[in-house]
């Protein structure tokens, strides 16, 4: 596709969905999934967290917002045949990049190896955003994963979030980036994220974590931050990212539970679906991801 069309598609895509007029705030509600610094494992978060999100019954959409450098599809070991930039390049419609996966979960990935969403481009961002926003109009949950850093994409993702989630772990480094995007959102006006620390050795682990952030968040910014939840270290994780297996599907012990915990957060902070009986839905998928592993 030459560069004329590759723009004039963008235009497109970008009129299609942001001239509706049924695209506002979007109907399914956002867990974006952040923390500033990279490698901390929020990949590994967004995935398990959909996945177990999708098995207790909530329809899931699981976005990979990491620009250029997405590979939540290697996590599932899939091969996307479309992207959400192809959607913005005015190639595929929405609903044709969304691959599903499992019962209940889809899936749209990000084109490996490009820059547009990091160029920081609003108009294009918005545009990817809204694509989403259209995609998530028949799902209860959408589950974005961002990249590292605090640039243009991150903070226009967690701006419609529900709920953010910053990951970090004890690594006093990592927990600087936490802090650091705390500060830029607050100073956006963005609702201050929910801690999820990883790689923890216990439980009191998690919470020194949070306390030493909090009590800088409250003297710096004048207010908290609470605790979403944690995942204690554990070598099968490793062996199940390699395995391209989610660790909620094969794993086992303490940092199942921490997953089912945290994913039990995640729907607890969120509103119930829509269809149906949304308040019985809400309580059978609780029940779901907090019922003991088979």
């Amino acid at each position: 596709m030459s560069d004329v069309a590759r723009t004039a598609g963008r235009h497109q895509a970008h009129g299609l969905v942001a001239g509706r007029a049924d695209v506002r705030a979007p109907r399914a509600p956002w867990a974006v999934v952040s923390g500033g610094k990279g490698g901390v494992g929020k990949t590994l978060i967004a995935v398990n967290a959909a996945v177990l999100l999708a098995a207790s019954g909530r329809r899931t959409l699981l976005v990979d917002l990491d620009p250029g450098l997405g590979d939540v599809h290697v996590h599932l070991r899939m091969a996307p045949l479309r992207t959400l930039e192809d959607v913005l390049d005015g190639d595929c419609p929405v609903a044709a990049a969304c691959t599903p996966v499992r019962p209940n979960l889809r899936v749209l990935t990000g084109r490996s190896g490009s820059d547009a969403l990091a160029r920081g481009d609003l108009g294009y961002l918005g545009a990817a955003l809204d694509a989403v926003a259209v995609a998530s109009d028949d799902c209860d949950v959408v589950v974005c994963d961002t990249g590292a850093g605090i640039g243009p994409a991150v903070i226009e993702s967690c701006r419609r979030a529900q709920l953010t989630l910053a990951v970090t772990t004890p690594d006093p480094a990592a927990a600087t980036d936490a802090y650091a995007l705390l500060k830029v959102l607050d100073r956006k006006g963005i609702a201050t994220p929910q801690l999820v620390v990883n790689r923890v050795r216990c439980r009191e682990d998690a919470m020194r974590t949070t306390a030493r952030l909090a009590e800088v968040s409250r003297r710096f910014l004048g207010h908290g931050i609470e605790a979403a939840g944690w995942l204690c270290d554990d070598p099968g994780i490793g062996r199940s990212i390699r395995a391209q297996r989610p660790f909620a599907e094969t794993g086992a012990g303490p940092a199942l539970e921490d997953l089912r915990a945290l994913a039990a957060a995640v729907a607890a902070r969120l509103p119930a679906p829509r269809r149906g009986d949304a308040e019985a839905d809400a309580r059978t998928a609780l029940r779901r991801l907090t019922a003991p592993p088979r």
